[in-house]
């Protein structure tokens, strides 16, 4: 680790958040290089994405560094052959280096526009599986599906739905669970759920305040 680190905006025995920019904040060392550790991230990959929802926190529509995929390029430069990666992504942007298989989260009937010229409606995304050490049986394909948080309940214009990050740890081995771009902490709620440690990273302090709220409820999310 590189000199001292900075407070946790938020900490609990489970989970450690830390709010300011993830490149910043993993260069100083808030992950131990040396420890074994997962990383289930839904990075800024260059969709320039904006949410139609109306009930986004402080009506925020899009995500920093959402215009390309140097964030999501960054990250998994600094993760290199630390442990096993599952990355979120689309379709239509390149995929990183080092893709090993792609899962695919269908999310049923659409919630996006997508092309109205078309009749079909948008439905699924991309999960990049990178690197090794993943476990489990192989008790099932690669589509998952399970049904997104609906807009009207949707505090975030890109968050997922516990289920399915819960789902996705069943299949990576014991170790911290790390998100760079965390959000409003639903990997972090999946992992607590399932008795795991982890340590997500959220430029907005909007999203750290809802992160530690929903962390600091020790009963058990449900779909």
């Amino acid at each position: 680790m590189t000199g001292s680190l900075p407070e946790p905006y938020y900490q609990d025995d489970h989970a450690t958040i830390y709010h300011g920019g993830c490149l910043e904040l993993l260069s100083q060392g808030v992950v131990d290089p040396l420890e074994d550790a997962v990383l289930l991230n839904d990075p800024p990959y260059g969709m320039s994405y904006r949410s139609g929802a109306r009930r986004l926190v402080g009506n925020a529509r899009s995500i920093q560094g959402d215009e390309d995929t140097a964030v999501r390029d960054w990250i998994l430069g600094w993760w290199h052959d630390r442990g096993p990666a599952l990355i979120f992504g689309k379709r239509t942007i390149p995929a990183p280096d080092g893709v090993k298989m792609y899962l695919t989260w269908d999310k049923g009937p659409a919630l996006g526009m997508g092309d109205l010229s078309l009749p079909w409606k948008p439905s699924t995304e991309e999960i990049y599986v990178i690197g090794s050490g993943f476990v489990g049986k192989r008790d099932m394909g690669s589509v998952y599906s399970i049904s997104p948080v609906q807009s009207v309940g949707r505090l975030h214009p890109h968050e997922k739905p516990v289920e399915l990050l819960k789902h996705l740890l069943t299949k990576c081995p014991d170790g911290l669970v790390v998100d760079p771009t965390m959000g409003i902490g639903s990997t972090l709620r999946a992992a607590k759920d399932l008795g795991r440690k982890s340590i997500g990273i959220e430029w907005e302090e909007k999203y750290c305040e809802i992160a530690a709220k929903r962390l600091a409820q020790e009963v058990l999310e449900f779909a």
